[in-house]
Parts: C-alpha cells; sequence; structure tokens
C-alpha cells in the first residue's frame, strides 16, 4: 500500500496537468508527508511520556516514605501510576514475579521511554537498592525539580520553535499548491514542459527539500545524552 499510494497519486497528476515532473513532485509530497506527520506524532508521543517522570517520581518517593520496599513500590505503580506508564510497570511486575534479577526491570524501563531522564532514574534508584541509601527520597526528590524545570523550559523552547517551523513549512508548501492549481491551465502546462521550465521546477524541488531537511535540523532541540544507556 505504501508503494502504491505514490504510484497512483504520480498517475493522477500525470493525468490532469500533463506534467512529468508535477507528477514526480507529487509522488515526492506523498513519501515524505505521511513520514513527516508520523515521526511528529512519535516525538509528541515521547515528550507526553517524558512529562510523566515527574508524577512518576512523585508515586516513587511516596510509597519509599510509607515504608514500600523499592520492589512494591514500582508495582504499585502498575495500578497506581500514570495510565500511559502502566503497561511497562505491569512488565515490571511480571518481570519480578517470574524471580529475574532487578537489572532487567531497569533495562526494559529505559528501553520502554527511551530518552535520558529515565536512565538518570534507574540508575539513581539502582543504587539506593544497592547500598541501601537513607537520602534516596532526597536525591529522587531532587532529581524530580530539574526534571520539573527541565521539562518547563523545554516547553517553552519547543512552544516557540513549532511556530517558526510551521510557518516554514507553509512558506515551503505554499508555491507548489500554487502550482498543482495553476497546472490545470494550458499555458502553466506548456511553459513548464518545456527543457527550461522542467530545469526550474527541478531546481525548485532539489531547494525545496534540501531547505525542509536543514529546517528540522536546524530546529531540533538537543536531547540529554543517554550516558547510562
Amino acid at each position: 500500500m505504501k508503494i502504491l499510494r505514490p504510484v497512483l497519486i504520480s498517475m493522477a497528476v500525470l493525468l490532469l496537468a500533463h506534467s512529468l515532473v508535477l507528477a514526480l513532485l507529487a509522488a515526492l509530497v506523498s513519501v515524505l508527508l505521511p513520514r513527516a506527520i508520523a515521526k511528529r506524532r512519535l516525538e509528541r508521543e515521547r515528550v507526553e511520556l517524558i512529562s510523566l517522570w515527574p508524577e512518576i517520581i512523585d508515586h516513587i518517593i511516596s510509597g519509599l516514605n510509607s515504608g514500600l520496599s523499592l520492589a512494591e513500590t514500582l508495582v504499585g505503580l502498575s495500578s497506581r501510576g500514570p495510565l500511559a506508564t502502566r503497561e511497562t510497570f505491569q512488565e515490571c511486575e511480571r518481570i519480578l514475579r517470574q524471580g529475574q534479577d532487578f537489572e532487567e526491570i531497569f533495562l526494559l524501563i529505559k528501553e520502554r521511554f527511551h530518552d535520558g531522564l529515565a536512565d538518570q532514574v534507574c540508575e539513581v534508584l539502582d543504587f539506593a537498592r544497592g547500598t541501601g541509601g537513607r537520602d534516596t527520597s532526597i536525591i529522587l526528590r531532587s532529581l524530580g525539580d530539574f526534571i520539573r524545570s527541565d521539562i518547563s523550559l523545554r516547553a517553552e523552547i519547543r512552544a516557540k520553535h513549532g511556530w517558526i517551523k510551521n510557518s516554514a513549512l507553509i512558506a515551503a508548501a505554499a508555491p507548489w499548491i500554487l502550482l498543482l492549481i495553476l497546472s490545470s491551465q494550458k499555458n502553466t502546462i506548456q511553459a513548464f514542459s518545456t527543457p527550461g521550465g522542467v530545469g526550474v521546477l527541478s531546481v525548485g524541488i532539489a531547494m525545496t527539500v534540501v531547505a525542509y531537511f536543514w529546517m528540522e535540523r536546524v530546529g531540533r532541540l538537543p536531547e540529554v545524552p543517554r550516558i547510562f544507556a
């Protein structure tokens, strides 16, 4: 289906506009646009998952302060934690009931969250489990405050970057949308069917693609390095 879609779209544009270059452009857009949308969706889901860490840390601190063990606290997150993470901690409960090593739980959490903040929390918990540190709650509370500040700052920066990137996307797409609309006229088709017209379209397509990837690279926020992955 993924391969058939750009073929069908390019054929439809070729029949309507009688331009091979426009047909290739339409096929390129039909390939890149779903990928960009999927990438944005995954990024949004990952950001939402990261934003749950302060709440998770609060649950862990509450459990430890109430006298529960670390294992009991993590198991409790499978029913009392955020809805989006309960499946992960249900898997942690299954690992514990099977008698597997506690290290497997930390590896699972790191894999599911896949970010530097999760690595830091897991390392703090692993250190506390191994040493029996009394200051685990204090360390976790300090880490939770840091994570809250980091999430708030990144949300503000992401909001400012968002409207700039959206404006750039609209500016890049607008000329091609206008061209597709004008391609219904014979004069436009004839103009861009000449060697010079084909050259202009080809250069325009190349510059648009380069500008898009450059914009994505410049607008990308630096991520917390995964030192403990």
